[in-house]
């Protein structure tokens, strides 16, 4: 609601703060924290409807109300709220943060002993608007309805989205209620309220209250000409209950005659230190609620007014800025040949240096070089324009001279953040990083960092507020490229990137090694970094041609499914609505929901494979979403996705994603495509063999495929050392086979195929944290036969129950779980209160160190097979890796010894107390490949 200039009324906004705070608590995830633990869902959500509110508002003043214990309402009635539960543990720790936030923004807090913030609010409103404010009363309580007029208004969070509100003058109430916010008590004294315990009128619902208040007016009157209600029954229970409606109107009238003491001046808006603000936020890391801020006047809160917070400096990207503390921040566009020799001079001189590259684009492959930035220092930057327009660049030839002999010397230590893109574009322009000693978005994830981004981290870490990017370019259609950016703003701007670079090295370097994640970030994290460089660069060539073709045979299967559902449903409907196949599924054809969503009953694909066998209609629905994903997301979009230069397609890997420490890939995402349907596996049938005569590797080349053969399974038996396990992977025993013969107790030869199928889904549903519930859905079983295997496994295999026991219990005693090769996951909440929470915090803390310890093993063999190809010169290249395997492309003459080197290298990749086993197979394309016999 904008600002009403032509009632020059100054606005008052009055906020319900536990109204909001409870509102957050609930529409944010828990699982909202700080990197060192702290929850902050409540604190983040009050904020942002706190921010957002003064936004949209702008009010002059705000204030908010609170309560802190019991009123008059309780004393005059004990079941008054009796019915709440008792306020969640994790919610009642993050209120100290509310304050202290309302506190940091200078909002004065009012509370009075014995009443509630509505009464407070009450007061508040009526003193206001008669001494000559706009009202507007922010609640999460529709109680606060009755206090609207024409000077007050209301604004309630929405009914679908977070940080949705509905605004409420009196014509909203009315068309709310049907009457006036005056009358809002009495309309609650017939109905009562299950929040607040409020009895009401028993059998008088809504409608009938309503009805009588738009006839009669006020329960008074109501009362006053009791024998002319209707229908009976509401006449005869008001009448037995005249007493109960009184007393529920009077707990439901917000008390209005509160002198509390409001001054204007103490509630201004704006009136906060920014820096104390900043400061907050930066330990709460809420850096993305920076741009909310209203506008400071500079005033310095109170003393007492509980932040708690220390000056931290602003470094916005400009000099001037930068806190007097703090040294001299020298930063240098470099436009001549002298000022690059200066450059090469000084990080030979600090023997360190922190690189960032600026360019058109965010695909390493087909971005243009602007500039490179180079800090020696936290506080000496340079840039050297490479592709600016209107700017008179220095030669290419000359910046690979002078700079590039300097970046490539090995006794340089080089710091980059997502060093990997940095990488990749400086190799394409004939740069070369000699020693990346140090990556603070990769040390950041091993830290376990919610947000890695630069920006987030300079600010959480280091307290400086950086400019981002769009301040250069702008956002959405209008937006520019970097080349079209001043020279001079571009220097600004990238500077203060390696700048920051520099000093999160030095501030993560000793929580790296205080956390002992130094050697796994130095032996195994960046040194993947150039191995991933040149996988991406180098790609994988796929059958344009074949995957036109399978699109057609998708489309026509997708017709035929089309036309089976409209004869099967009777008629034709949009398949692809939500809304109008729950209608068909559950109105029309009687099949039991599931879940019920703001919009209707869940209709996902957990719902419908619990209906798949209620109806056949169900799998053509299935299939038919399943095909449309395939054909969207592989089957058309690949094609599009192949580099115009090179032919062929390079993804992007992601060594920072998942919390495991697998590798992920996105443009395309390899790790999603479908395997276990005959459609999916097809898909793989699209990469190939490169063996075109303009971009072929070599001068006739296969695909090698390596996979590791139930990795994280023989994991499970190395680190529980289970006897049975360990002694089947050493003989070479079919691991599923022998398990069902030693829990069903039967000899190997008379295990029978559900058996082995049943074994199977427990030995790896063990490693997720599988109960009776998903045995029982995975493999038909009854939950009695399902708990009854479980149970017998671990009686079969007390080595692997233990190993999982004193997991957790290593998990609760120090916080997180960890890799062979020491990567951690924090598992903070396998001492929630909460079961649903620490539930998943086991399975999490269960299967973390396995498949963490499998992704280790993986880039370890990665890295040990890059160096063997280099060192021997093989004619091989690496162009995948998806989940337990490596792809590789290969000269087809060497294909047999070059599996031999591959099987040798993944399979001793890790010392283990059980064989690893790979399995290599080779071929034209990805899916039709034949085993390799050595």
């Amino acid at each position: 609601m904008p600002t009403d200039s032509t009632t020059q009324r100054p606005r008052l906004v009055l906020i319900d703060g536990y109204g909001l705070i409870f509102r957050a608590y609930h529409a944010l995830p828990p699982t909202m924290a700080t990197r060192t633990g702290e929850q902050t869902n409540a604190v983040y959500g009050f904020a942002t409807m706190l921010l957002d509110v003064i936004k949209t508002h702008a009010p002059k003043f705000i204030a908010v109300a609170l309560e802190s214990g019991r009123t008059f309402r309780h004393d005059s009635y004990d079941g008054y709220k009796a019915t709440r539960a008792e306020m969640p543990e994790d919610l009642r720790q993050q209120i100290g943060r509310v304050r202290e936030l309302i506190g940091a923004l200078s909002i004065p807090i009012f509370e009075e002993a014995g009443f509630e913030a509505d009464d407070v609010i009450g007061s508040l409103s009526r003193e206001a608007a008669d001494e000559g404010y706009e009202v507007v009363i922010v609640t999460g309580d529709s109680d606060l309805l009755q206090l609207v007029d024409d000077h007050i208004v209301a604004v309630l969070p929405g009914a679908r989205r977070f940080g949705e509100f509905r605004f409420y003058d009196v014509p909203a109430v009315v068309d709310r209620y049907g009457f006036g916010p005056e009358l809002v008590p009495d309309y609650k004294a017939l109905v009562g309220d299950t929040s607040d315990n409020i009895p009401g009128v028993p059998g008088i619902g809504e409608k009938t209250a309503k009805a009588l208040i738009a006839q009669f007016g006020p329960l008074e009157a109501i009362i006053e000409h009791i024998d002319e209600v209707t229908p009976t029954r509401a006449r005869n229970a008001l009448a037995e209950h005249t007493g109960e409606a009184a007393f529920s109107k009077q707990l439901a009238t917000i008390v209005r005659d509160l002198k509390v003491p409001f001054e204007p001046e103490d509630a201004e808006v704006g009136a906060y230190d920014k820096a104390t603000v900043l400061a907050l936020f930066q330990e709460l890391e809420f850096r993305n609620l920076i741009g909310k801020l209203p506008e400071s006047n500079g005033l310095t809160p109170a003393a007492d007014s509980g932040s708690g917070a220390q000056q931290i400096s602003l470094l916005d990207s400009a000099p001037a800025e930068t806190s007097p503390a703090a040294p001299e921040t020298k930063r240098t566009l470099v436009g001549t040949i002298e000022e690059l020799h200066h450059l090469a001079k000084r990080m030979r001189e600090t023997g360190r240096y922190a690189v960032d590259v600026e360019t058109t684009a965010t695909d390493p492959m087909t971005a243009e070089l602007v500039g490179i930035a180079i800090a020696v220092s936290a506080h000496e930057g340079y840039y050297i324009p490479v592709g600016h327009s209107g700017w008179s660049n220095l030669s290419g030839d000359v910046i690979r001279e002078v700079i590039g002999s300097a970046l490539a010397d090995r006794s340089l230590l080089g710091y980059a953040h997502h060093g990997k893109y940095d990488l990749q574009v400086l190799e394409r322009n004939g740069f070369t990083i000699g020693r990346l000693e140090f990556d603070t978005m990769v040390a950041a994830y091993l830290l376990g960092d919610n947000s890695i981004r630069l920006k987030d981290l300079a600010f959480n870490r280091l307290g400086i507020q950086m400019t981002e990017i769009s301040e250069l370019i702008g956002a959405g259609k209008n937006q520019l490229t970097m080349n079209l950016v001043s020279a001079e703003e571009a220097a600004q701007y990238a500077s203060g990137d390696v700048e920051a670079t520099f000093a999160l090295t030095e501030h993560l370097t000793p929580e790296v090694e205080q956390q002992e994640q130094m050697e796994l970030l130095q032996t195994i994290e960046l040194p993947l970094i150039p191995v991933l460089v040149r996988m991406e660069r180098t790609g994988v060539a796929i059958d344009s041609a074949y995957l036109q073709s399978f699109s057609k045979e998708i489309t026509d299967r997708v017709d035929q499914i089309e036309a089976e559902i409209f004869q099967t449903s009777g008629r034709v409907f949009n398949i692809n609505s939500t809304k109008q196949i729950a209608t068909l599924l559950f109105e029309e054809l009687n099949l039991p929901s599931g879940r019920k969503t703001k919009t209707g009953y869940s209709v996902d694909s957990d719902v419908l494979e619990n209906l798949r066998d209620a109806h056949p209609i169900v799998g053509l629905i299935l299939e038919h979403r399943s095909l449309g994903k395939l054909k969207s997301t592989y089957v058309d979009a690949l094609p599009l996705q192949v580099n115009p230069t090179t032919g062929r397609i390079h993804t992007n890997y992601n060594q920072t994603v998942a919390a495991t420490g697998r590798l992920s890939s996105q443009n395309p995402n390899l790790q999603n495509i479908p395997i276990r349907t005959e459609l999916g596996r097809r898909v793989r049938e699209a990469f190939v063999a490169d063996n075109r005569p303009s971009s072929r590797l070599f001068p006739e080349t296969t695909l090698i495929s390596a996979d590791y053969s139930q990795i994280e399974l023989r994991l499970m038996a190395h680190l529980s050392g289970e006897p049975f396990l360990v002694e089947a992977f050493r003989a070479g025993q079919d691991i599923h086979r022998v398990t069902a013969s030693l829990v069903n107790g039967v000899p190997l030869e008379a295990v029978t195929p559900d058996m082995r199928r049943v074994a199977k889904t427990v030995n790896f549903g063990l490693l997720y944290g599988m109960q009776a519930f998903g045995l029982s859905r995975d493999t038909g079983l009854s939950r009695q036969e399902a708990q009854r295997f479980i149970d017998e496994y671990w009686a079969r295999l007390p080595g692997v129950r233990s190993y999982f026991d004193n997991l957790l219990q290593s998990g609760v005693t120090h916080g997180y779980v960890q890799t062979m090769a020491g990567r951690r996951r924090a598992v903070p909440d396998l001492t929630a209160s909460n079961q649903m929470r620490r539930n998943a915090a086991e399975r999490v803390a269960i299967n973390m160190p396995l498949q963490g310890s499998a992704a280790d093993i993986m880039k370890v063999a990665m890295l040990r097979l890059d160096e063997r190809i280099r060192e021997k010169n093989l004619p091989a290249a690496i162009i995948l890796q998806v989940h337990d395997e490596l792809v590789l492309e290969v000269d087809k003459h060497h294909t047999l010894d070059i599996a031999r080197e591959v099987k040798e290298v993944m399979e001793n990749a890790w010392k283990l107390g059980v064989p690893l086993e790979v399995e290599v197979s080779a071929g034209d394309n990805w899916n039709q490949m034949e085993d390799i016999a050595f």
